[in-house]
């Protein structure tokens, strides 16, 4: 495989570790075989299908090998040349940036600076991420500095880590022709070998060679004799070459910090149901902040539900865990709901897009990616899931029961404000059992959604009481007897509200256990008889 003369320095030329493509995409075409970062186990995204030309091959080759000689006219290999023009044999240097921790590489992004024909580039390839983010972008280096918009895509994935250069690769790429004696292109051969340098040093280098018949193509005879002579210089046939990623090694072939959610059922151990739940919600949330980033119109209403469902799950896990790892990101994410919701209700998503840039929001982030990895479920980790929130549901059951029986008499503002959050519980806890039994509470819910409508309704009636009560000290003899008769309209009306309250809440009660004694059922651990 002799070496193709260099031209055509600023045409489009393509490699695995960084190809010239159209200014952005954001939509479309998944990765081909040789583009992209890894997609490996533990990875931002599902592999997407690799679509290949028809009769393409791969070999690895050892870098050193010298080229064999694949011209035999025999059987019709008449000419082996030199692909010119904006298809020529080119060197490229890569520069890869990422955090030590290579926390972007390990979750799909990869971030470049490159030099090709003497200019410098800024690399951008996210395949794993479209539509969110592009297959790959090209930027002109310009000042140096990282383009904001650059900047602003890959944040999420970064955070507060400083960048740095992780490993510099160098490409040498050489493309050939395979012609008839009519000088007809009957495949095209592509070698590129690459030298990946960490720390000033060498630590690997690999060589690819990937042949793709064109025009007519290449008999039975032509393909096998080709195949025995890359094999007899040490090639060995490949169905994929591997990813950049394990090239690279540890860390950069790590678990992402973004793993996709794990299918869980009811016998899946309550430390991975922890991990999935958080898992899915983080998900959802760089989803939404990569959305808006592209100025997609429901990316801030996506991020509104995504950080309240998982304020709602964390609050209902947090009795579980062995410690506040989590339980204390409450405040940080109804902060963010809130910001959300302001901005899709004021159309203000420039003002939220300064809020996911700030370092509040980057530490929270960072703490959710914490406690995807150890959630700290403490002895209930390797216990089956439905046991877990079977004890979880009996408990939340029994506590407001409790709190409703405080309600009697003339209860104060405290007691109303545990029944309301006692039962805000319950339903929390409702909706995670409803993640490994789905649809188990649906006879139930509306009952649940009633009790709390008129425990919300007694509650107000009562702070109107306790109002009136309060003024009767501060009015004059003549306002008292217009407050009084007041006061016993309202007292009434607490009471007939109270009275209702109880009464739903004793007929849901009943409701509620026989499906907490479903937990008696075969396979369960966990049985607790309705009190």
């Amino acid at each position: 495989m002799s070496k193709g003369k260099r031209s055509g320095g600023s045409h489009k030329r393509g490699t695995e570790h960084g190809t010239r493509k159209p200014k952005e995409k954001r939509a479309g075409a998944e990765p081909s075989a040789d583009a992209g970062p890894a997609r490996d186990q533990g990875s931002a995204a599902a592999p997407a299908a690799v679509r290949r030309p028809p009769g393409q091959r791969l070999w690895d080759m050892p870098y050193s090998a010298p080229a064999p000689r694949m011209i035999n006219p025999a059987i019709g290999l008449h000419n082996l040349v030199a692909r010119a023009g904006h298809n020529a044999g080119y060197d490229i240097d890569l520069t890869l940036l990422d955090a030590p921790d290579h926390r972007m590489i390990r979750s799909g992004v990869l971030l470049a600076h490159r030099v090709l024909d003497e200019r410098g580039e800024w690399y951008l390839g996210a395949p794993d991420w479209v539509p969110l983010l592009p297959k790959e972008r090209i930027d002109p280096m310009g000042q140096g500095d990282l383009p904001q918009e650059l900047a602003d895509m890959i944040r999420p994935f970064r955070r507060r880590a400083a960048l740095g250069p992780v490993a510099a690769l160098r490409c040498e790429r050489r493309e050939f022709a395979l012609r008839d004696d009519h000088g007809t292109t009957m495949a095209l051969l592509r070698d590129d070998k690459v030298t990946v340098r960490r720390g000033g040093l060498t630590t690997a280098r690999y060589r690819e060679v990937m042949m793709t018949p064109i025009g007519p193509g290449l008999t039975e005879e032509q393909d096998y004799w080709l195949g025995q002579v890359l094999g007899s210089a040490g090639a060995t046939r490949v169905e994929r070459f591997p990813r950049l990623v394990n090239r690279l090694g540890a860390p950069a072939n790590g678990l992402t910090d973004y793993p996709e959610p794990a299918p869980v059922d009811a016998s899946t151990p309550f430390g991975a149901f922890v991990t999935s739940v958080l898992s899915r919600r983080l998900r959802q949330i760089l989803h939404a902040d990569l959305a808006l980033q592209a100025d997609q119109p429901t990316a801030a209403a996506d991020l509104v539900v995504a950080a309240s469902q998982l304020r709602r799950e964390i609050r209902s896990i947090a009795p579980a865990l062995q410690n506040d790892l989590i339980s204390d990101l409450d405040e940080e994410l109804g902060w963010l709901a809130a910001e959300a919701a302001e901005a899709d209700g004021l159309g203000a998503d420039d003002r939220l897009k300064a809020k996911l840039r700030s370092e509040r929001y980057l530490a929270l982030l960072e703490r959710l990616v914490s406690a995807c990895r150890t959630s700290r479920t403490g002895e209930a980790r390797r216990q089956r899931t439905d046991d877990v929130l079977e004890r979880m549901l009996d408990r939340e059951w029994r506590r407001l029961g409790k709190a409703a029986d405080q309600l009697r008499g003339d209860p104060s503002s405290e007691a109303w404000a545990e029944a309301r959050a006692t039962l805000e519980d319950l339903t929390r806890t409702c909706d995670l059992v409803e993640e490994i039994e789905p649809g188990r509470f649906d006879q139930l819910r509306p009952r649940l959604d009633t009790t709390a409508e008129l425990l919300a309704e007694a509650a107000r009636r009562a702070s109107i009481v306790q109002l009136s009560r309060a003024r009767a000290a501060e009015v004059t003899p003549v306002e008292a007897f217009e407050l009084g008769r007041r006061y016993e309209h309202e007292l009434a009306e607490a009471r007939a509200a109270r009275e209702a309250f109880s009464t739903k809440w004793a007929k849901t009660a009943k409701k509620l256990s026989p499906l907490r004694a479903d937990a008696a059922r075969p396979g369960s651990g966990s049985a607790k008889p309705a009190p």
